[in-house]
């Protein structure tokens, strides 16, 4: 400081030897700021940490709620595949009901199939013999009706002559009967042939 011409230095200088606690307060108030900065640090990092431990927390929370959402999902869908395994087990068992019946239904229609197309066989075959015996009737009854026409003006000796060798004229008063009813029976054949095909169409 002499060596600078300072009066001010030289001033501060002798002050500073004078006070022997100069550099004990500076420790201390060094030592005071150092503490002060460090309890701001640990603050900071406390706050820090409560913010971290607080996001952690909600973070666990949230992770919890979702684990538990999960685990519901879970047993939701296993509780619907139980009962999509049960739906599929009776649909099984009403598709092999339904094939089983099908294979009934088709036996059964084989089975009818055949008895109309043989109902259907006889009742033409039915309706071609009463035509044949319908016609021989009327040809039969027919002739004979010429026969005792032809003989009705002869003697009763003539006639007693004859009768030996007279063709059998038949029952002539039932002939109609017996012609109507075969005419009625090949009506129920023709009608029976008829409802038969349209069953049988209809199938």
């Amino acid at each position: 400081a002499r060596d600078l011409n300072s009066r001010f230095l030289s001033l501060a200088a002798e002050h500073a030897s004078a006070d022997p606690f100069g550099k004990v307060k500076k420790m201390i108030k060094d030592l005071i700021v150092k503490l002060m900065e460090q309890a701001n640090s640990e603050a900071d990092h406390k706050a820090y940490c409560d913010t971290e431990l607080a996001t952690n927390k909600q973070t666990r929370n949230d992770k919890q709620a979702e684990v538990e959402e999960l685990a519901a999902n879970i047993e939701k869908h296993e509780s619907e595949s139980a009962q999509l395994a049960q739906q599929v087990s009776e649909l099984s068992d009403a598709v092999a009901e339904l094939r089983r019946e099908q294979a009934e239904a088709t036996a059964l229609r084989k089975t009818e199939k055949a008895t109309n197309e043989q109902t259907i066989a006889e009742a033409k075959a039915a309706q071609a013999a009463v035509e044949r015996a319908t016609k021989v009737l009327k040809d039969f009854y027919g002739k004979a009706s010429e026969a005792s026409f032809v003989q009705g003006g002869a003697g009763l000796e003539q006639e007693m002559q004859a009768a030996s060798h007279a063709p059998y004229k038949g029952m002539q008063s039932e002939s109609g009967g017996i012609v109507g009813f075969l005419e009625v029976i090949l009506s129920d054949f023709a009608r029976l042939e008829t409802e038969t095909s349209s069953a049988e169409d209809d199938a």
